[in-house]
């Protein structure tokens, strides 16, 4: 009787499915302020019959099932229970350890006091053990925290207006690309300390942390490229829909087709950035993609080149992130042990941004380690949407401030207990950032000839022509 009834709707209200695919064009280009589109405009490429089912409105059972989630995130918000459960479980307490930590890369001694016999010995360590904490929280306070968020437009057919419950890959990744661009603009050794100049100071100066937030806004404008909507626009295609859940390689896909768009609107500008009255912060990075598919990537090194220098000899170098999705084993649940030193190895390296993760169906940004420990952020809190400009004072023109893009704990669990889906990420500012990558990643890869987690090559080898070298010997061909 649902089928039935859904078929009906669908006659009633579109008109069949072309028209389904009409409303959802009419409401991208209302949001983004372009009008509807003409009559003799061509369709997109991505409205396929696959895109169409993808684009439906909800059913009642899915809507039902959101609608308790986002009752259930907003009750855990309200009374504060998540952070309760961290504190009870002591996964938002770090363990007692001599080992280091490493957040994006960077290195910390322990923040263990240590044992010593003589009282002087022992009150300087615990003033270092004192120092090296501050400084772990201020770095950790620094880092982009992305989570679910409420009140944002509708999308699409969809009619949702908030992500509880299916965006946590999305916010996962959207908190890997913010701590990338935090990285790119403001330095690794950029801390949060009070205010910073407002967006309205002119557009000659550096972009503040909250331009750069502004770029994920819950809007699909021009103005937030990386933000909710624009991502399940293009990742249309892909199978990204409102109310599902995507994958990191699916996410990884649909930032691709982001970065292609913005790189062919900023060359339509003559380089130019982002030129809008909500952001003065441009997507100004070049992007390599590794792999197609999942399972174990290679990594070209001409083809990294190739996209940090728009494919011209002798071009700047465009500072270049690299998105790696992998499949590390056939289990459903976690991580295969033999690839978890090879993760633990990977966050350690200088150039880490992160990686996209998490447990089955619930998707974390892993920013660290410690041990055997990894150290992530979680997105699985709900927050009223930041549409507007936030300025330096805190006010904004909807939902909450840039402070809740900030958070001053962190989660660890064991890396073994990671899924096998993953997204490694890699900033390169420079080409000896990319050269300095591969020897690390080179030598990871000698460590573990059988099990690498990622192959290298300088670029791909030549196809060969498989029909030339054929031979027919009485009706078969034989290569």
């Amino acid at each position: 009787r649902e089928r039935a009834k859904t078929k009906r709707g669908g006659e009633v209200r579109g008109g069949g499915r072309g028209r389904h695919v009409m409303d959802w064009r009419r409401y991208l280009k209302t949001e983004e302020g372009h009008g509807d589109p003409s009559p003799g405009e061509p369709a997109e490429e991505e409205a396929t019959e696959e895109v169409v089912g993808l684009q439906r409105s909800l059913s009642l059972t899915e809507r039902t099932r959101l609608g308790l989630s986002e009752a259930w995130y907003s009750w855990v918000e309200r009374f504060g229970l998540q952070r309760l459960r961290s504190i009870v479980s002591g996964v938002a307490t770090l363990p007692e350890t001599d080992e280091p930590l490493y957040l994006l890369g960077k290195r910390y001694e322990t923040l263990n006091r240590g044992e010593k016999e003589d009282e002087k010995e022992d009150d300087d360590a615990q003033q270092r053990a004192k120092e090296r904490t501050e400084a772990f929280a201020e770095d950790l306070g620094s880092r982009a925290w992305v989570t679910y968020r409420s009140g944002f437009s509708p999308l699409g057919p969809s009619l949702l207006t908030n992500d509880a419950g299916w965006g946590c890959t999305i916010r996962s990744g959207q908190m890997l690309l913010a701590n990338c661009l935090l990285v790119h603009h403001k330095g690794r050794e950029w801390r949060r300390r009070g205010g910073e100049a407002s967006t309205s100071a002119g557009h000659d100066a550096p972009p503040t942390a909250e331009d750069i937030f502004s770029l994920f806004h819950d809007h699909p404008g021009m103005g937030s490229p990386l933000s909710l909507h624009n991502v399940i626009k293009e990742g249309a295609g892909l199978g990204i829909a409102p109310g599902r859940w995507v994958g990191p390689h699916g996410l990884c896909q649909a930032v691709r087709r982001i970065f292609t768009r913005e790189e062919a609107r900023r060359r339509a500008r003559g380089g130019a950035g982002i030129n809008v009255a909500a952001s003065r912060c441009e997507l100004s990075l070049s992007l390599y993609l590794a792999a197609d598919a999942g399972g174990i990537p290679t990594l070209y090194r001409s083809r990294a080149v190739e996209e940090a220098t728009c494919g011209s000899e002798g071009a700047m170098w465009r500072p270049l992130l690299i998105l790696v999705p992998v499949t590390l084993g056939c289990n459903s649940s976690y991580v295969n042990p033999c690839y978890v030193p090879q993760i633990l190895t990977v966050l350690s390296t200088p150039q880490s941004v992160g990686i996209v993760g998490g447990k089955p169906g619930s998707s974390i940004y892993v920013l660290g380690r410690q041990g055997d420990r990894i150290l992530y952020l979680d997105p699985h809190t709900l927050k009223p949407s930041v549409s507007g400009v936030i300025h330096h004072e805190g006010a904004q023109n909807d939902g909450a401030g840039a402070d809740s893009y900030f958070c001053d704990s962190v989660h660890h669990m064991l890396c073994a207990r990671l899924d096998p889906s993953l997204a490694l990420g890699f900033y390169c500012r420079e080409r000896r950032d990319l050269d300095d990558l591969y020897e690390r990643l080179g030598e990871l890869s000698r460590k573990h000839p059988t099990t690498s987690i990622v192959s290298l090559a300088e670029e791909p080898e030549p196809e060969k022509d498989y029909d030339a070298a054929s031979t027919d010997v009485d009706g078969f061909q034989l290569y």
